[in-house]
């Protein structure tokens, strides 16, 4: 398994997202592609991918920017990487 599967695996769906907007953003196809290819794990479906987002969005963490999500003014960077938890 290779370092994003299992960071997609191993942790929320909120911190994957906070973790993905960091530098550039990410797109929502993208997004979606990613919790897809890895059978939907901690989220269920592209439904509650959008609720999430929705969520994200209203509590400032993310935001849309550019062509998808981008950083919000109340961003947190996400415990694993504060934790070191992998080798990115």
């Amino acid at each position: 398994m290779n370092t994003i599967n299992e960071i997609i695996t191993n942790e929320s769906p909120t911190d994957i997202i906070l973790w993905l907007v960091r530098q550039n953003g990410i797109s929502h196809p993208r997004l979606d592609n990613l919790y897809n290819r890895n059978g939907w794990v901690n989220i269920g479906d592209c439904l509650q991918l959008i609720n999430l987002i929705k969520k994200m969005s209203d509590e400032g963490l993310i935001q849309h920017g550019g062509n998808g999500y981008i950083k919000g003014p109340n961003w947190r960077e996400p415990e694993f990487l504060t934790q070191k938890r992998y080798e990115l």
